[in-house]
């Protein structure tokens, strides 16, 4: 028997059952290949005494499709199931799975539970949470004043100067997780309760539950033997291969059925509640964080030290209304950090690349060191129930030689100015003139002197007592392939400034630290680790196979279907079964 390529026709093209020569004006007969791997041959005789001549006619609902080419077993078209969908164990434990009783729609939820609102939230959250990294968190008005003197009242009216805890944000978090709740329980478990049910279709009935109607004929001469066993035979072998291809199959009968039902892809069907969960222990960790949790920031010069616990008490940017309750309370009382060494790195046109500080965790009453790790913006240390990450740096002193006497100068911040931060230095005229300034007791002139300016941690500008440019000291750290010869003012690690010498031992940062703790991290963190794999089993198709003996004609089978995406790929998929089934 040949096998030729049938145009797919309308469903009302098919002339009366049992008759392939009737299928319509142009309709041609189909048989099934053999399974032999000359599978390009034009036509092959069906192997086996007795073996049924199968036809085949395709019925296609739509009517703008072109007609589809020859799918012959073992090709690829033939095992489009086999790698893209989970083991049907998956979908057989998927199935006995009691799900509550879906919600109906209250208070207008079925709209402001729609995918377009959805996203009117997400969108409207996005753009307030990056608002938030881009205004400073936790500032004074008088910041706040000088730094945006024009919407400053509106930004303290709104309380964005602490986005994330302010009433905006948090009542749009709010409506988003009702909107999530509702979507859930009107919607999503509706369709997985629907999807879980098994219907069987009568023969009549299937000509218009799928998206295509596929008829398999047997020749008139063996009718009776097809009636007997051969068309119950073949849905059992059908029943075989579907499960093959990942499907949980049900029948009617289980030794000679007469009807079957197919699905797969359940797990398609319950990742978007699964998504909505990952959102809501999102947002659930964040409120947590937020009722629970306090952060605050310390100043910490190198060497320095301060109390964690004491620093969370204090709460300087964000303290949790029940923040004593948090289960993280007393982990980091009586525990120091100390800064062991901060430096900046610097790129080479001068600005700043990265912070660097090296914290270590002491026991307050015994200095046990009980742990030590390097920080940095985006790497911070995790120990008890805080987390402190690298924010903010600052410039505490410098050491320096003075006519090759050792002294310790303190520098203090000055007002920033279009943006850029600097800090100044005094040393009274009396001390750098004296030969030792180890002599000098007392200062009788406190305001002469010299003034020292630093705007990083590279370079001083040196003003003399007539207040003009004496020179620059470079630090020795400061990467300078060579001195700059030739240059109009002093430069150097040494320079010579009222008839004294001035050297550049060090200039010593302060780090700034915002330590945090917040019990409802670990919910975000479940809620993402559910949310990516979620994501990606919420777009696995999910398709559904009925078949069926006819009942006008015992010597047919009838097989339909529908996917809810990729239809092309799956109805090929299902002519590849139905061809496996006919040999």
């Amino acid at each position: 028997m040949s096998l030729r390529a049938g145009p797919r026709l309308p469903l009302g093209a098919l002339g009366a059952p049992g008759t392939l020569g009737a299928a319509g004006a142009g309709a041609r007969r189909i048989s099934a290949p053999r399974p032999e791997p000359n599978v390009g041959s034009s036509s092959t005789k069906v192997a086996g005494a007795g073996a049924f001549g199968l036809g085949l006619a395709f019925a296609f609902r739509r009517s703008a499709r072109s007609s589809a080419p020859v799918v012959r077993r073992g090709t690829a078209a033939a095992q489009v199931g086999d790698a893209e969908t989970p083991s049907n164990a998956i979908e057989e434990w998927l199935l006995t799975l009691e799900l509550p009783t879906p919600l109906k729609p209250i208070l207008g939820s079925s709209a402001w539970a729609s995918f377009a609102a959805s996203l009117v939230q997400m969108f409207v959250v996005a753009g307030l949470a990056a608002l938030g990294t881009l205004i400073e968190q936790g500032e004074s008005p008088a910041f706040y004043a000088q730094k945006y003197p024009e919407s400053s009242g509106v930004l303290l009216m709104l309380g964005f100067d602490h986005m994330y805890s302010c009433p905006i944000f948090l009542v749009l978090l709010v409506w988003l997780a009702a909107s999530l709740i509702a979507c859930t329980a009107t919607t999503q478990l509706p369709l997985a309760k629907r999807a879980q049910r098994f219907t069987f279709h009568s023969s009549e009935a299937m000509k218009r539950r799928g998206s295509f109607l596929m008829r398999v004929n047997c020749p008139a001469s063996e009718a009776a033997e097809a009636a007997e066993v051969g068309t119950g035979a073949r849905l059992l072998r059908l029943r075989e291969e579907l499960q093959r291809r990942g499907f949980v199959v049900r029948s009617d009968q289980e030794a000679n059925p007469g009807q079957l039902a197919a699905s797969r892809g359940l797990l398609g069907k319950f990742a978007p509640m699964a998504v909505h969960l990952a959102l809501l222990l999102s947002l659930l960790g964040n409120t947590v964080g937020l009722v629970f949790g306090a952060s605050s920031e310390v100043l910490i010069e190198e060497g320095g030290y301060a109390d964690v616990g004491q620093v969370l008490d204090g709460g300087r940017r964000i303290k949790g209304a029940l923040s004593n309750l948090s289960p993280n309370k007393g982990l980091m009382d009586a525990t120091n950090v100390k800064v062991e060494d901060f430096r900046i790195e610097y790129k080479d046109d001068g600005t700043i690349d990265q912070f660097y500080s090296k914290l270590a965790i002491e026991d307050a009453k015994t200095n046990e060191r009980l742990y030590s790790d390097e920080i940095y913006v985006n790497k911070p240390l995790r120990y008890g129930g805080a987390t402190i990450y690298q924010a903010d740096w600052g410039i505490d002193r410098m050491q320096m030689y003075l006519n090759g006497y050792p002294i310790v100068v303190p520098c203090k911040a000055l007002p920033v100015e279009d943006g850029e931060r600097s800090w100044a230095a005094f040393l009274p005229l009396e001390l750098v003139a004296a030969k030792d300034p180890t002599t000098v007791k007392q200062i009788a002139k406190p305001k002469e002197g010299i003034v020292m300016v630093l705007n990083n941690m590279r370079n001083v500008q040196v003003y003399g007592s007539d207040k003009t440019l004496a020179g620059v000291l470079r630090s020795p750290q400061a990467k300078v392939e060579k001195k700059m010869e030739g240059m109009p003012i002093q430069f150097g690690e040494e320079i010579s400034v009222e008839g004294s010498q001035l050297r550049l031992d060090r200039i010593v940062g302060s780090t700034g630290l915002i330590v945090k703790n917040d019990p409802g991290v670990p919910l975000v963190y479940a809620g993402y680790a559910l949310l990516m794999p979620a994501t990606l089993l919420s777009v696995l198709p999910f398709v559904q196979v009925w078949a069926a003996i006819n009942k006008d004609d015992q010597t047919q089978i009838l097989v339909t279907g529908r996917a809810n995406r990729n239809q092309l790929s799956f109805e090929d998929e299902v002519k590849a079964a139905v061809f496996s089934v006919a040999n």
